[in-house]
């Protein structure tokens, strides 16, 4: 597995657990901005081009540079509509904001044609800002796939459903990137952005490794906190599952 910075920024509303807790302790961590392009497939590999040529080289001299904690280029395996997907962590909120618009103008303001270029690949993408409120320490190694649970909310009742995370899930995902059944795991809340309010993340080796984890850990959640699991699902009710592949990381 690749050693990767884990993303995370602990955000809290309403009550918590003394797992919680002690994960907010820790402070504040970073917030991805993520954009997540829907592409036609005819020319995906193009935006794929584009985006090695023209945007690798940058973003990792920020940071490199410590303009950026981290960032990312993940190609869509299974999933939904979106086909590829860009992030990159900063420690603030304003700072990731920021940063989002100096990069576009660093990169396509003295190359207009690739900005075009681009935006003929994939015509259209959804904008998202996340903060990791629980998950694996910075500097854990990270596989070379992840899987994503896109959760669709309950917004009043959001905090109760990290409550119940951080009681159920949490322990198992931490006993199995102990015993390296994955490489990594996150959930990260919603800042900014459309219908998805909470994001469950595990990385791996593999597709076939990262989705016999998920299962693992339903099954334990439905066989030792069965009550609990009931509750986070009438608060998160519905989801869409994304297997991505890591193309890109730094560092």
């Amino acid at each position: 597995m690749k050693p990767k910075l884990i993303l995370f920024a602990l955000v809290f509303l309403g009550l918590t657990s003394n797992a919680a807790i002690a994960q907010q302790v820790e402070g504040p961590q970073g917030f991805s901005y993520v954009t997540y392009y829907i592409c036609d497939m005819a020319t995906q590999g193009n935006m794929d081009n584009i985006v090695q040529n023209n945007e690798y080289a940058v973003f990792d001299k920020w940071v490199e540079d410590g303009k950026l904690l981290s960032w990312g280029y993940l190609s869509h395996f299974s999933g939904g509509r979106w086909r590829r997907a860009q992030y990159h962590v900063s420690p603030t909120m304003e700072e990731a904001l920021r940063n989002q618009e100096d990069i576009v103008r660093a990169v396509y303001s003295d190359n207009r044609a690739g900005g075009q270029a681009r935006s003929e690949a994939c015509s259209s993408h959804d904008d998202y800002l996340w903060s990791l409120t629980q998950g694996s320490p910075p500097g854990t190694d990270r596989g070379d796939v992840s899987l994503s649970v896109y959760f669709v909310c309950e917004i009043a009742d959001q905090s109760r459903a990290d409550d119940i995370f951080a009681q159920t899930f949490a322990p198992k995902l931490r006993e199995m990137q102990k015993e390296g059944k994955i490489g990594s795991w996150g959930w990260q809340s919603h800042v900014l952005g459309g219908e998805y309010r909470r994001l469950q993340t595990v990385t791996g080796d593999d597709h076939a490794s990262v989705v016999a984890a998920r299962f693992e850990a339903l099954q334990y959640v439905n066989d030792k906190h069965s009550a609990l699991g009931r509750e986070f699902s009438q608060i998160c009710n519905s989801h869409v599952d994304y297997l991505w592949d890591i193309v890109h990381e730094a560092p």
